[in-house]
């Protein structure tokens, strides 16, 4: 029988998750809000989250700002990661690109690599995972609804193969977080793969 400590702390994530992960991204899916509106939106969301953080006060080491693991970490990390990068550029190179992203300036590469997919990883993998353990979540249920979660941020922008491909990343990832504990290895993976599809139009 689950306590009712830990039922408490569940209904605090449903709620969290909710109103901080679901609800700002049905507002710009369902037009409520203006997609032009989106990022400012999502900021807000990933203020509200950096806030609620500081009331749980997981520490840089707790959400995988830590050198633990690292070298380990970026081993196992390195392969996948290189094989996706590649499977990338052949697609690329063999049927062109799916979106036209050439309006993006080296600027939003900058800004992407330096804050957003350090910022990303903290939203999606560091704190939900530390948020889920408190609620005694088995490993494969955290791995499967941080994965969801990071999808479901995409669907603003309508694009089955974007929510297809974020998922099964987000898997890869939710996984090696859950083994390592380290974000630092991910948030280099993340920026390197989130940086080529981009820049060769896959999402």
């Amino acid at each position: 029988m689950v306590s009712n400590s830990i039922n408490k702390q569940r209904q605090k994530v449903v709620l969290i998750v909710i109103f901080a992960y679901i609800l700002p991204v049905l507002l710009v899916y369902l037009q409520l809000i203006p997609f032009t509106w989106r990022f400012y939106v999502l900021i807000f969301a990933a203020v509200a989250i950096l806030t609620i953080n500081r009331l749980y006060k997981f520490s840089p080491v707790e959400l995988g700002f830590t050198k633990k693991h690292l070298l380990s970490s970026l081993k196992a990390i390195a392969l996948p990661t290189l094989g996706c990068a590649l499977l990338m550029f052949g697609y690329y190179f063999l049927q062109g690109s799916r979106i036209d992203n050439s309006a993006y300036s080296w600027a939003f590469y900058i800004f992407f690599v330096a804050v957003s997919s350090p910022l990303q990883e903290f939203l999606y993998r560091g704190f939900l995972f530390n948020l889920f353990t408190i609620a005694k979540m088995r490993k494969w249920l955290q791995i499967l609804l941080s994965a969801f979660l990071y999808s479901f941020v995409h669907l603003i922008y309508r694009d089955l193969p974007t929510l297809l491909s974020t998922f099964a990343i987000g898997i890869f990832w939710g996984y090696h977080y859950a083994k390592y504990r380290n974000l630092h290895s991910i948030i280099i993976s993340h920026s390197l793969l989130g940086a080529i599809a981009i820049l060769v139009g896959l999402i």
